[in-house]
């Protein structure tokens, strides 16, 4: 009996985990709307790599120019004094530290969750473990200091999170290669499911600044020698590095729609596997890949042909081949059930990447691969593989509907509920796969504010510079081309944001007024219908029952702004996160150059 036939004789629908809050960084892209935009683009950020940036790699006998890899703008930049670490703390902390304590924050305030809430709280932290490259530098510099104890010691890649936020639940590194980013989703969703802990932050970091990794994947043929590498065409001659990183917060999703959060997406299933010998130690193999496809279904309770897009693992090395064989015949497989059709859009099961905008992010790779299956979702689109003008010849997907996204095919939601496929493997063999589903409809209030008005929309930051800064972002999304809701903004800067040491409050009946009040606020000059500590005059344009709360607030006093709201709004989860305020921190001083 196949793994479809003993999903449908076995019926099995587990609690589905909702993603709650997210946050991204890669290069060319600061957060999730940022990337949306590179891909709907096709952009590939893809560029020469500075020496210092990468010191020390040896290609052996390639030659092919300089290397290439899609980098962030720097790596060495931190806003130490928000997250109160000293500056020598900084300097001997890894980046991929460094950057998963900012996207926490980042998805905290995505999510609506003002940190302080949840203090002492069992909120597990589950990271993907990083490259040893900053800890590999300082040893070819021959330097050591006490702080690179906590600051290079992988268990810190999760270990400083929850220490950070004061949060007691599990907290570990997963090391699984490449598939890192997806193998520690796994033990997050089953604790949720499980009970142990009703909150996940679950993230992934890969920064590149010592040559010895390069250098080695370089000479095992792993690497693109040209950098041209496009995924699943012809200019396949192996992967290019990338850089950045994700997070992502998980709550059973009953929990999430009792608690109002955002629910982006729903994580369906996860499953994990190995290729055993199969495969070799280094390469992947298709028979494995298409068993845990299937039961990846099996255990999520959904049948695999409602999957209508799987974004691939898709490095441009030759498991390109394997991964599209092993979907292949997963679907064919799915197929055999009765009445089975393929889910998606103009009936066919296509097939992307995101590597070849943004490189391969190695450990931090699958993370991504979630962040864009919402943002597919989300957008009801279908972004093209950027790059892809020659698919492999090799590639042969039968008499099956399965396509690669050559082009953007739009997707939007309809009768029948969208589902996507993320796929990973690390080098050593370790598979990972889940399911991904657009999120239910919303729970929350959505309708027009009838309540009084004018509403108050806090502010703070923990300096005028970084308040200042918060509110010119602000302006942006404001006057953007998708403005939100007033009543949504104000119920999310009250309820679900950190209050910072410098604080203002903005007093507005409609957006013109906000982004009026906000632009003095960004120029630091004083406006009418703002109220700070020293001057609470603005206030009186308020009911008197929200004027005293945010009298109160002003004066970090305790304030319970949600007593002013007759029932929970939906929050606005993409409102511009902290500017942090970012100086360099290296152990030494030549540190590595921008890009």
């Amino acid at each position: 009996m196949n793994e479809e036939v003993r999903m449908n004789a076995e019926p099995h629908v587990p609690e589905p985990v909702a993603v709650i809050g997210l946050s991204c960084r890669t290069a060319g892209a600061d957060d999730a709307e940022s990337l949306w935009q590179l891909l709907r683009a096709e952009r590939r950020l893809i560029g020469p790599v500075p020496e210092q940036r990468v010191p020390s790699v040896d290609a052996g006998p390639v030659d092919a120019g300089p290397m290439q890899a899609a980098l962030l703008d720097d790596v060495t930049g931190f806003d130490a004094a928000f997250f109160g670490v000293s500056r020598r703390m900084a300097a001997w902390m890894d980046p991929h530290q460094r950057l998963l304590l900012e996207l926490t924050w980042h998805a905290l305030e995505n999510a609506a969750i003002a940190p302080d809430r949840l203090r002492g709280e069992p909120v597990a932290v589950f990271a993907a473990a990083p490259m040893a490259d900053y800890r590999e530098r300082m040893i070819r510099a021959d330097v050591v200091d006490s702080a690179a104890f906590p600051g290079t010691l992988i268990t810190f890649t999760a270990n400083r999170i929850s220490y950070q936020f004061d949060w007691t639940g599990p907290s570990y590194a997963v090391d699984s290669a490449c598939s890192s980013g997806l193998s520690v989703l796994a033990p997050a969703v089953q604790g949720l499911r499980a009970g142990e802990f009703s909150l996940a932050a679950v993230m992934a970091a890969n920064i590149t600044c010592n040559g010895f990794y390069t250098s080695s994947a370089y000479q095992a043929g792993a690497l693109s020698p040209t950098g041209d590498s496009v995924p699943f065409s012809t200019r396949r001659d192996g992967y290019v590095r990338g850089e950045g990183g994700a997070c992502l917060l998980l709550k059973r999703l009953a929990d999430a729609r009792r608690d109002g959060d955002p629910v982006h997406a729903v994580i369906r299933g996860v499953g994990v596997g190995h290729n055993g010998r199969a495969g070799g130690l280094t390469g992947s193999d298709a028979p494995a890949q298409t068993q845990l496809f299937l039961r990846t279904a099996r255990a999520a309770g959904v049948p695999l042909s409602s999957v209508g897009y799987v974004e691939a693992h898709g490095t441009g090395t030759g498991g390109d081949l394997a991964e599209a064989a092993a979907v292949t015949e997963a679907l064919r497989t799915a197929l055999e059930m009765p009445q089975a059709q393929v889910a998606g859009p103009e009936g066919k099961l296509w097939i992307g990447s995101v590597k070849s905008n943004i490189g391969h992010l190695e450990a931090a790779a699958g993370l991504l691969g979630i962040v864009k299956a919402v943002l597919i979702l989300r957008h009801g689109l279908i972004p093209p593989i950027a790059g892809l003008d020659r698919p492999d010849p090799a590639l042969s997907f039968g008499d099956l509907p399965v396509a690669l996204a050559d082009r953007p095919v739009t997707w939007p939601r309809g009768a029948e509920v969208r589902r996507i496929g993320v796929n990973s493997f690390g080098v050593g063999g370790a598979l990972a796969h889940a399911i991904v589903e657009e999120a239910p409809g919303e729970a929350t209030d959505v309708s027009p504010w009838t309540g009084p008005a004018p509403l108050a929309v806090p502010l703070s930051a923990m300096n005028r510079t970084g308040l200042s800064a918060l509110a010119a972002d602000l302006i942006r999304t404001v006057r953007g081309p998708r403005p939100p809701d007033l009543a949504a903004l104000a119920w999310t800067t009250q309820t679900g944001r950190a209050g910072l040491r410098e604080r203002r409050v903005l007093v507005a009946a409609d957006l013109a007024g906000l982004a009026e009040a906000l632009a003095a606020v960004a120029a630091e000059q004083p406006h009418g219908q703002v109220a700070a500590t020293d001057r609470k005059d603005a206030l009186g344009h308020l009911p008197t029952p929200v004027a005293h709360t945010a009298g109160d607030w002003l004066d970090g006093l305790p304030a319970d702004w949600a007593k002013h709201w007759p029932h929970p709004r939906s929050h606005c989860p993409d409102l511009p996160g902290y500017p942090f305020q970012r100086s360099p921190h290296w152990f030494d001083a030549h540190g590595p150059a921008a890009r």
